[in-house]
């Protein structure tokens, strides 16, 4: 449960860094405006896998799930090194949010598994506060960063985040491996 937590405090994190990061960056290009497009595009981006997703019936584990989840919420952090003007960080965020709705079904499908039912309000909970102190962190260290040393910094932040979203997946899924094993024999 706390690896859980944990994996939604860094994936919090990058939608806090992405909140940020869109407005400095827009401002910076001239074009302040089209921050509300670059958070829209990782808004709507989110939103079409989340319904996409949660019409699928994966023969895979739910740990499997996050694990796969989490590589490619990584992964997807990293075209942020290549963004050059609005219309780039625009796509970059929205392949970054397909892989936002996902990680967070899964998570919360592994919170429904591992919590008993009579903590199952509780075990949510803990799960969406993780997701807001990783918001409201994101945001801070990342507005904190461009201050002291640019827009390119702040994208770092994110790719940071990214990094721990599959760190705390990985020790999550060995731990969930274990706690199955268990269950089974």
């Amino acid at each position: 449960m706390k690896m859980l937590m944990l994996t939604l405090i860094a994936l919090g994190t990058i939608v806090g860094t992405v909140d940020v990061l869109s407005v400095a960056f827009a401002k910076q290009q001239g074009v302040p405006v089209a921050a509300s497009f670059v958070l829209s595009a990782y808004a709507a981006g989110s939103c079409i896998s989340g319904l996409i997703f949660g019409a699928l019936r994966l023969n895979l584990t739910l740990p499997k799930q996050l694990l796969l989840a989490s590589i490619a919420t990584a992964a997807a952090t990293l075209p942020l090194l290549v963004v050059y003007d609005v219309l780039t960080l625009s796509v970059s965020v929205f392949v970054a949010g397909i892989f936002f709705a996902p990680t967070m079904i899964v998570t919360m499908g592994l919170v429904e598994k591992i919590v008993p039912a009579s903590k199952l309000t509780e075990g949510f909970t803990w799960m969406i506060t993780g997701l807001g102190i990783g918001i409201a962190a994101g945001a801070a260290l990342t507005g904190w960063v461009i201050d002291e040393m640019g827009i390119r910094a702040g994208f770092t932040v994110t790719i940071v985040a990214g990094s721990g979203v599959l760190l705390a997946s990985v020790y999550c899924y060995r731990l969930l491996q274990q706690h199955m094993a268990l269950q089974t024999a």
